[in-house]
């Protein structure tokens, strides 16, 4: 009996760290820069230093409320003249021999004084403060300068800009960033057997019908949006298992883009559709399968004039591992990225079980906390087939493994998608 011809991509699968070296040498990073309203740069990277563009605070600022005196009147009995409050810079006040002017937090001091006593350390008698000891001069307020000096690097080049970022840069007058452009993405999910669910009650019946509700190009239009702000999804698309059709919108609705990620149609078949694809376009196939279980069928290839075009398994789990292994590195490297927001691996878990992987690969797990330390435990080996797609619904995560054999107490890197829960065994203690 004939065998069955091996998949052209089964024939060498790409380790994971040589097939993100293949595409990123072969992929320009962004080059085009905007300057924008550091307020409106939230999740875009900057294309250069941000750099303060002036001393700051400008003027001796308070650190508490309190007045500002000279300390060559303490101790002593002074007259309240005035107050300065935060944003407002009151040039009618000035603290003259044996006057005070009433300061708050973060309110530049008026001329002449050169300290700030805070209010809980006076006694007030009307419009005069009594202040009953000697005070030094230099105290409670920040000098120019205290917070950046003028040219001082703020944020590298290659940081993402966060909130955070913002509420910073714009604490000490920084109002514009020159940042990259955001890379464009087109995002295709192939499959005849799929449909968008729009009605539940039709999506119920279509799916025990034995369709299948398309699911893992949302999964992926999610990670991109969570984890690359960088990056802007452009279009999201459902297409049937048509070659002519997947290569009218690669060439025509989405030659412009910087990335196409297809999901679904990539696995083994006599025809390979990628190939074909490569065929009909002209393009170049950059590798054809990863060494990985759960994702295997990740590919790339690169359009000539187009965009690069990485294709990911159509099993929601498997895509997603597809997204962390190569996606998200790729994505970095053609924004420009250094350092960005949240990453798709955030915590470290100690394993609850053992597992042995023959390639690297997702692990389902059960996530809890214990006496302040995080654990992931798998879930059985039956659960975790890609296939078992309602399993998802019993995890708090997945542990991303190596390949090789993992022991009760080693740690391992998690995507976190629910908050841990208790252990099971407390859980039935409890009920």
């Amino acid at each position: 009996m004939a065998s069955r011809r091996v998949p052209r991509y089964l024939e060498r699968l790409t380790p994971v760290n040589e097939a993100i070296q293949i595409v990123t040498s072969r992929v320009k990073p962004v080059e085009e820069t905007v300057e924008a309203p550091v307020w409106e740069a939230i999740g875009l990277v900057l294309a250069e230093d941000v750099r303060a563009p002036h001393d700051f605070p400008p003027r001796p600022r308070a650190a508490y409320d309190g007045y500002a005196i000279r300390s060559s009147d303490t101790p002593g009995r002074l007259r309240v003249v005035g107050e300065a409050t935060i944003g407002k810079v009151d040039v009618k006040y000035r603290v003259e021999p044996g006057t005070a002017v009433y300061v708050s937090t973060g309110a530049y001091l008026p001329d002449g004084a050169d300290t700030v006593i805070p209010e809980e350390a006076v006694r007030r008698e009307g419009d005069y403060i009594v202040v009953e000891k000697e005070f030094p001069a230099g105290k409670n307020f920040d000098p120019v300068g205290a917070y950046v000096r003028k040219g001082q690097v703020l944020l590298p080049r290659g940081y993402v800009v966060t909130m955070l970022d913002v509420a910073g840069l714009l604490d000490v007058a920084v109002t514009r960033v020159k940042v990259y452009r955001p890379i464009s993405v087109g995002i295709i999910a192939t499959g005849t057997e799929l449909f968008e669910p729009v009605d539940p009650a039709e999506a119920e019946q279509r799916i025990l019908r034995g369709e299948v509700a398309e699911t893992t190009a949302k999964l992926i239009e999610w990670a991109i949006d969570r984890y690359t702000p960088w990056t802007v999804v452009e279009e999201r698309i459902l297409l049937p298992d048509n070659v002519d059709t997947i290569a009218w919108y690669l060439t025509r609705q989405m030659r412009h883009l910087d990335l196409v990620i297809l999901t679904g149609g990539t696995g083994p078949s006599d025809v390979d559709p990628f190939y074909q694809l490569a065929e009909m376009l002209d393009g170049e196939v950059l590798f054809r399968g990863l060494f990985v279980k759960g994702g295997r069928p990740t590919s790339a290839m690169i359009l000539p004039g187009g965009p690069l075009v990485l294709a990911l398994s159509g099993h929601p789990v498997s895509a997603l591992h597809g997204f962390i292994r190569l996606v998200y590195p790729v994505l970095k490297h053609m924004g420009n990225v250094v350092r960005g927001v949240e990453p798709p691996l955030p915590a470290i878990a100690e394993l609850a079980g053992d597992i042995r992987a023959k390639r690297p690969q997702p692990v389902k797990v059960k996530l809890y906390l214990e006496d302040g330390k995080l654990y992931a435990e798998p879930l059985p080996l039956e659960r975790q087939h890609s296939s078992v797609t309602v399993s998802n619904c019993e995890a708090d995560g997945l542990a991303i493994v190596e390949n090789r054999q993992y022991q009760r107490g080693e740690r391992v890197p998690v995507m976190i998608y629910r908050e841990p829960g208790q252990k099971e065994g407390e859980k039935r203690e409890e009920a």
